[in-house]
């Protein structure tokens, strides 16, 4: 069922120094290509961010001097290249101490709250059962124990975003679980709801997407650009990664395996 109930509205988490987002297109991507680059490689000169990224050793060497001012990056106390005259090679690496993303997963018996921090790592996580499956008692809980978790284990960093996943039919452009039946929910506005009890930004997605998602950012390099995912548990979804992106399918309805017809069984 849809709910019209919101929760009523819990701590607000943002705050004023989570970085704006980077103007321009061009240069978003540019600072994105170097953030993963040294995700994935990091500690790493900024020459060898050059030449694995494509850009120039101009570019990144502004795209670091951004990222560095707005807390994401940092210059490693490791050098790297032999010793000698001339200046060290001083790597960057991502800064796990300044920022942290919160994550839901919303399941059919139960909701698990977690924070991460930039380099994927997993800093805190709990899990509770459901007392009422309704949206509103569902989504209200969640709220009600991020500002908690962040309190009891952020240590002075701060949630940039929440990220939210769930099983079966989830329209994350629109941020709405559209059918859930284990749930029974339909036409749920979880991203609306979750944004404005928390004050975070919110992104809604399907649990099997995100985890493909999630293996893009922080996996291994080689299933990144085509991959499938299957996730079997109460929920049986897929997601499916082909050129380097998750296919979405129309209104994000990709992915709904469960009840794929296979043909029917003939015995001898």
């Amino acid at each position: 069922m849809s709910s019209a109930t919101t929760p009523r509205r819990g701590a607000h988490l943002r705050r004023s120094d989570i970085p704006a987002a980077l103007p321009g297109a061009r240069r978003a991507s540019g600072a994105g290509a170097v953030l993963g680059a040294v995700l994935d490689h990091g500690p790493v000169a900024r020459s060898t961010v050059a030449r694995l990224t494509g850009l120039s050793p101009a570019a990144v060497s502004g795209h670091c001097g951004v990222l560095m001012g707005r807390g994401l990056l940092r210059e490693s106390r490791e050098t790297t290249g032999p010793r000698g005259l001339g200046r060290p090679h001083v790597p960057v690496e991502v800064d796990g101490d300044r920022y942290l993303v919160a994550g839901a997963h919303i399941a059919v018996t139960h909701t698990t709250l977690s924070l991460v921090d930039l380099r994927g790592r997993i800093v805190a996580e709990e899990r509770r059962p459901h007392e009422d499956t309704a949206p509103g008692p569902v989504l209200e809980g969640l709220a009600d124990r991020l500002p908690r978790l962040v309190t009891a284990h952020a240590q002075g960093r701060t949630v940039l975003a929440l990220g939210a996943a769930t099983g079966h039919w989830v329209d994350p452009s629109a941020g709405v679980v559209v059918r859930h039946p284990q749930l029974g929910w339909r036409d749920v506005a979880v991203r609306s709801v979750l944004a404005d009890a928390t004050g975070l930004p919110v992104h809604l997605d399907s649990h099997a997407r995100a985890l493909a998602r999630a293996e893009q950012l922080v996996g291994q390099r080689a299933t990144r650009s085509s991959a499938v995912l299957l996730f079997v548990g109460n929920v049986v979804d897929a997601a499916f990664v082909t050129a380097g992106g998750v296919h979405q399918g129309p209104r994000s309805a990709a992915g709904r395996v469960a009840h794929l017809p296979v043909g029917v069984a003939h015995r001898p």
